[in-house]
């Protein structure tokens, strides 16, 4: 329609086909999904396609996962919690899996699959089997199978027995497109009902198909197929994770985050085929070899028609191909055109790149989130802002374990009381928060534990290493000390024969010359009869004395009463008792012997009677003894 038309259609008071119905509206909003299961597909469909909100949401969700700490002294009841949670069930991944429906659709729901044992009872004897002991079918919504007592054909009734099998617990995710929620606006109170979907109803209901998935599945679900009603879940039973959404006529269903960046994509799509179609159509230009004239005005089209003349110039470009080096010559001129080949001054690049930005914002991040080359000291403000978005859901995990996950596990396992939180969530660069910790464990402001935490550290894990290397330490100073004393007794036990060896000589030196000495004293000491008194004479031998035997590792006597001698003379009172412990623990027959020589020792001082100071009165010449 030209602009007459539209000028005529204007004064006729008509609506043009170039006439938007509301100012608001836009080529996108004709295409918004007309209800929220139509929106959960649209939602699905972008994350699966737009390169931009896929890792968005997967780091949004990746980045608050932070591991466990158990808060109990009980390491037995802490083994089982961490197998069962960490091992078994896989809750990180349970929880991201929860949390990646929250971003997606607005909201996710988790239950726990308690493990049960299935029997079939025959209708004839009443004989109870396990299932997995008969060989059964699932046909028309009926078990049946042989009995191995009366060998009964036909359909078994089926009874369920809960198992506490900790190895075969599960979660549970319901998909939001298969989930029905009746709200009561005043109270908040919500019933969740689940609408099986048609693809499971009809291999349920296939014999070939049904063997796995009917094997595990609670009776009361394989008897909601058989009436073809949907299923009432408790409201106990399940756990949502929501966005939060302002209040509207229905609150029953969260508004998916996708949502705010509906056209945004919409926009970034149309952007992304018009650059598409750029990259096919200009992004290569198309050669042509046109014939010129001369300066003269002589063109080659005047003497050779312009099918000999393409073909000369083909045959030119094919040999050149050939052979880039060689050179041709033409007897008429010709020019190069290109058509096309613009793609640079076309493309969209730079408007693809804002609509980047803004899908990020839209879904509560910076674009360097994303690409990377966010850091704390260049964006601290929208950092603080996206942490506290992150503390928000770190919370929402703690009321999912402590509220849910746990206290369900423990009414069924019969498990020990625990808690378990997450660990602190906190930027990775926040080098000044790490130093704050530091500073404050120093002035023991702080503990221990958590300041470990602080620093990402495990507490139980480092708790345990540092009592390994104690231990290790000790054990090292211990063996050190028990060397250094077999040294220092060993030293000390050849200082001790050096010195017995050096005291020997010395005392027969001084025996001898305390033999002439009271020789030299006393040489006309005569006794009471006038008659001299002989030199004091050394002891005759017995000759009934058997010689003495050393035993491997005891010095001779003489040199046992050396050493005996050395101890009782040349050490100290306060360190005899020392150097001989130190000894006993290389050599304790040699102690013995020691103590013994050095009790006799001091025996025979005692026994010792002093000598007079003074010398007995002598007679005089001529002087009568009265």
């Amino acid at each position: 329609m030209d602009a007459a038309g539209l000028k005529e259609t204007a004064r006729s008071g008509k609506k043009s086909a170039m006439t938007y119905p509301h100012p608001s509206f836009d080529l996108s909003s004709a295409f918004i999904p007309p209800s929220m299961k139509e929106l959960y597909r649209w939602c699905l469909y972008l994350y699966m396609t737009h390169s931009e909100i896929k890792p968005i949401i997967k780091k949004k969700v990746a980045y608050v996962i932070t591991p466990f700490i158990y808060e109990t002294k009980n390491d037995d009841a802490r083994t089982v919690w961490h197998d069962l949670l960490e091992t078994v069930l896989n809750i990180k991944r349970a929880e991201m899996r929860a949390l990646l429906d929250k971003n997606v659709y607005g909201i996710a729901y988790v239950s726990l699959y308690y493990p049960f044992e299935r029997y079939l009872v025959c209708r004839k004897c009443k004989e109870k089997t396990p299932q997995k002991n008969v060989d059964w079918m699932y046909e028309d919504h009926s078990w049946v199978a042989t009995c191995p007592k009366c060998k009964y054909h036909g359909v078994f009734d089926s009874e369920s027995h809960p198992i506490r099998n900790r190895t075969r617990a599960r979660f549970i995710h319901w998909r939001p497109q298969d989930m029905e929620i009746d709200q009561n606006p005043w109270t908040g109170r919500k019933r969740y009902i689940y609408r099986i979907p048609r693809y499971l109803i009809r291999k349920i209901e296939d014999p070939k198909r049904n063997k796995m998935l009917v094997e595990d599945t609670p009776d009361e679900l394989l008897e909601a197929v058989r009436k073809k009603m949907n299923l009432k879940l408790d409201e106990d039973k399940v756990f949502t994770f929501e966005e939060l959404s302002p209040s509207s006529e229905d609150d029953s269903f969260p508004i998916p985050p996708l949502l705010h960046v509906f056209k945004d994509t919409w926009l970034f799509q149309t952007l992304r085929r018009a650059q598409e179609a750029i990259s096919v159509e200009h992004i290569l230009p198309l050669t042509l070899l046109v014939p010129s004239t001369t300066t003269s005005g002589v063109g080659a089209h005047q003497n050779y028609d312009l099918y000999t003349w393409s073909s000369q110039m083909q045959s030119i470009v094919q040999k050149w191909r050939r052979d880039p080096n060689m050179i041709y010559t033409a007897p008429f001129p010709a020019t190069v055109e290109n058509i096309r080949g613009d793609a640079k001054a076309l493309d969209v690049f730079n408007d693809m790149e804002l609509l980047r930005q803004q899908i990020a914002g839209g879904l509560d991040v910076p674009l360097e989130f994303v690409t990377g080359g966010l850091n704390w000291s260049g964006g601290s403000i929208s950092l603080r802002v996206l942490e506290n978005l992150f503390l928000n859901t770190i919370e929402e995990l703690t009321q999912f374990e402590q509220m849910f996950v746990i206290p369900n596990l423990r009414r069924f396992y019969r498990l020990p009381k625990i808690e378990i939180r997450h660990q602190k969530f906190k930027m990775a660069d926040d080098v000044q928060q790490k130093q704050l910790a530091l500073s404050l464990r120093q002035t023991n402001t702080v503990s221990d534990q958590t300041t470990r935490e602080e620093l990402d550290f495990d507490n139980d894990k480092e708790l345990a290493r540092i009592s390994k290397e104690d231990e290790e330490r000790m054990r090292k100073m211990w063996d050190g000390g028990i060397k250094n004393a077999k040294l220092q007794a060993e030293t000390m036990k050849i200082q001790a024969e050096a010195q017995a060896i050096i005291q020997q000589k010395q005392m027969e030196q001084q025996a001898a010359q305390q033999q002439q000495q009271m020789a030299q004293q006393q040489p006309g000491a005569v006794d009471e009869n006038g008659q001299p008194v002989p030199p004091p004479a050394l002891p005759p031998p017995d000759p009934q004395a058997q010689p003495t035997e050393t035993k491997p590792g005891i010095p001779p006597p003489a040199l046992l009463n050396l050493m005996a001698e050395h101890f009782m003379k040349g050490t100290p009172d306060h360190l005899k008792e020392q150097e001989l412990m130190a000894m006993d623990e290389t050599n304790p027959p040699l102690v013995k012997q020691i103590r013994l020589r050095m009790k006799m020792m001091d025996n025979a001082q005692k026994a010792i009677k002093a000598l007079p100071e003074q010398k007995p009165p002598r007679r005089g010449p001529g002087k009568a003894v009265i």
